[in-house]
């Protein structure tokens, strides 16, 4: 089945509303985005876009879930570094003041920064998750289930970011290129991002990553080309997926099956409130 197929079919399955378990989704934008009313609700419009592109990767990957926005707030984030918006959201102060109780209020199970600059090792980057949650217990934390994302980065990065919350990490490649095995220390063996190719950097037929290789790309082909906006599968066959046409590993990227088996407990961090969203 071509890559055009699998879209279709699964948006029919998704469209039906049978399968996927629903993960809820409070942004804390900083107010440099909305000083207007007209800019808040081009931002607003935005975030909706993303949730839609998200979506669309958790369907193109074989994967039950669902996102919704169940707040949208503007504040005053004063921080750009990501550490330091990270600690802040975890000690609830500079702007995500109660940030855990308005979880519970909105029946919020993720929380994500939203941020017009954000410096990642002290240069400009994408992204940044509370950690790669590890166990069922982590996983269910809403106290572990937050991140910051360059609002510029998009869908991509939301989607990268909320895997490390979920227990996804980079991938065996990524280890390989970057020295350093703890990008494959994920809540399962298999539960990480997927990729082929060399750490040369430069670009070269045949090579491609998913969403969790992310900025790992760079490494491989210097440029995050053929950087696929899914989620490693194995039982996903694609023209783009390597020599080997296939999109995963069962024993070492099938972050689609992990995602799958942990479902429940993504969506179980607060009760999900049946009423108008709040943006």
């Amino acid at each position: 089945m071509n890559w055009r197929n699998i879209t279709f079919v699964l948006a029919l399955c998704s469209s039906a509303g049978t399968w996927a378990e629903t993960i809820d989704i409070r942004f804390i934008v900083s107010e440099d985005l909305g000083r207007t009313a007209a800019q808040q609700q081009t931002t607003r419009a935005t975030l909706q876009k993303y949730v839609a592109e998200l979506n669309g990767y958790y369907r193109n990957s074989e994967v039950e879930l669902n996102a919704e926005i169940v707040q949208v707030e503007f504040a005053r984030i004063v921080a750009v570094d990501d550490v330091q918006i990270i600690d802040d959201m975890a000690h609830e102060r500079n702007g995500f003041e109660v940030m855990f109780q308005k979880a519970h209020e909105y029946g919020a199970d993720y929380t994500v920064a939203m941020v017009g600059k954000l410096l990642v090792f002290g240069k400009p980057g994408c992204g940044r998750a509370y950690a790669v949650n590890q166990s069922v217990e982590a996983i269910s934390s809403t106290r572990k289930a937050f991140a910051v994302v360059n609002f510029v980065c998009g869908a991509h990065t939301l989607a990268h970011e909320l895997g490390h919350l979920m227990g996804l990490n980079h991938g065996a490649l990524v280890a390989q290129c970057r020295h350093d095995k703890t990008n494959t220390s994920a809540i399962t063996p298999y539960a990480n991002g997927y990729a082929e190719g060399n750490c040369d950097g430069k670009p070269q037929l045949g090579e491609f990553g998913d969403i969790m290789v992310g900025g790992g790309m760079r490494e491989i082909n210097g440029a995050n080309k053929n950087e696929l906006r899914i989620f490693s599968n194995p039982r996903i066959h694609d023209e783009r997926c390597g020599n080997n046409k296939t999109c995963g590993d069962t024993a070492s990227g099938d972050a689609a099956r992990a995602l799958n088996e942990n479902a429940h407990f993504y969506a179980s961090h607060e009760k999900h409130v049946a009423q108008t969203p709040n943006y």
